[in-house]
């Protein structure tokens, strides 16, 4: 049985939107073609589809390209405002809590992704807490099994662990990585390690990105707010040494050029650090979680910069420790409030076909294409005539994946 979908423009993502355009799809969801309102009513069609109307516009799932399910029980814990040193203090004292609550908080937190119109997800995993939900298979996600510890000796331990945490998360059927947490709780040593995984699996990368000011003057100073937090926690950073270069520069450095890359946050990345890294690997992505930068420093990255150096850029929500939200459209919402020189055609190949880009997942998801089963969403109250989103703009999806 064929369903189709109308409504005031449908943007297919790897096509130009199409004015009061019909997507039609089979009982799997499964896309058979977008149509102008003229070419639907002159297809012959084995059998007609009553026709759906809406108001607003219609385009593929969101990929949500960084998450961290297993802290949803934290929503609401951390104070805003925090900065990313205040930030770190905090979330090492909230993590634990007891099981039932934390599976019942990401139960309830997938099922937001869900109803937001998410479709994949790429989440950072450093425990089993999420494996019971992914099982399920409600979702598509690719498992960031994310792996520290910047004392050299102990590497090849760390690195072991993230081994077998992720043979587990192999058992939900998606696919996975061992991936470093940031430039400042990894040692080269367990670099070398992830790199030489990474090379020999092909499999994609990421790394949180100067997140924080003080990130950078720890690289290149051994000073500031950040490595004062770290070294508080007791001697691991006595011998820790700094590059005299950037922290992106210092890290990315260490990881394989052919892989792809994704460096997420990137709120105090300069046009330096982009040439650099676009120097570096041609296969570099940019995930922006605006709203979590929000909350933790108050801050965002330089839209106008990224996109001036033809930046791949994908959207995250980042977790509920640090977010109001599970939401793609708020991210693009709050982008679009700060940037709104940025089109709305833009912004949506953000949220979802430049992310099933980056995960190899263009064959089923990420754009309104014959073949495809990318679920379908719908957002209301846009503004239509100059194409952009508003304050109140939501997001009902029509068809899950």
């Amino acid at each position: 049985m064929l369903q189709a979908f109308t409504a005031d423009h449908v943007f297919p993502v790897s096509s130009p939107p199409v004015k009061n355009g019909v997507v039609v799809t089979d009982e799997r969801g499964e896309i058979q073609g977008v149509y102008t309102k003229e070419q639907f009513a002159a297809e012959k069609f084995s059998e007609k589809p009553v026709l759906q109307k809406y108001s607003g516009i219609i385009c593929p799932g969101f990929i949500n390209a960084h998450c961290h399910l297993e802290l949803s029980h934290m929503r609401g814990l951390l104070k805003e405002g925090k900065t990313l040193p205040g930030f770190i203090g905090e979330i090492i004292k909230g993590r634990e809590a007891d099981k039932e609550k934390i599976e019942k908080a990401i139960e309830e937190a997938e099922a937001e992704m869900i109803a937001n119109g998410i479709v994949g997800v790429g989440d950072i995993c450093n425990t089993t807490d999420t494996i019971f939900q992914k099982k399920k298979g409600r979702l598509r996600y690719h498992n960031f099994i994310e792996v520290f510890d910047i004392v050299p000796s102990k590497a090849d331990e760390a690195f072991e662990k993230g081994i077998s945490l992720l043979q587990k998360f192999n058992e939900t059927g998606n696919t996975g990585s061992i991936i470093p947490h940031a430039p400042y709780t990894v040692s080269a040593k367990l670099l070398k390690r992830i790199y030489e995984h990474a090379y020999t699996h092909d499999s994609v990368l990421t790394i949180h990105n100067q997140e924080t000011a003080t990130e950078n003057e720890m690289f290149l100073s051994k000073s500031g707010a950040l490595f004062e937090k770290l070294s508080s926690f007791g001697d691991l950073y006595k011998n820790w040494k700094h590059t005299g270069f950037s922290s992106l520069a210092s890290t990315l450095a260490h990881l394989p050029r052919c892989n792809k890359t994704m460096l997420v946050h990137n709120t105090y990345s300069t046009q330096e650090d982009i040439n650099w890294a676009h120097l570096y690997s041609s296969v570099i992505y940019w995930c922006f979680c605006p709203n979590a930068n929000l909350y933790i420093e108050n801050r965002l990255p330089d839209f106008h910069t990224f996109i001036n150096s033809s930046c791949r850029i994908i959207i995250g929500t980042d977790s509920l420790a640090s977010n109001h939200s599970l939401s793609v459209l708020e991210e693009l919402k709050t982008i679009s409030a700060n940037a709104p020189f940025i089109k709305l055609e833009t912004l949506l190949k953000w949220g979802t076909l430049n992310g099933a880009d980056f995960f190899d997942w263009k064959k089923d998801l990420g754009s309104l294409e014959k073949g495809k089963r990318p679920g379908i969403n719908l957002i209301t109250d846009v503004n239509t005539a100059t194409l952009a989103l508003t304050e109140t703009s939501i997001v009902k999806p029509l068809l899950s994946r």
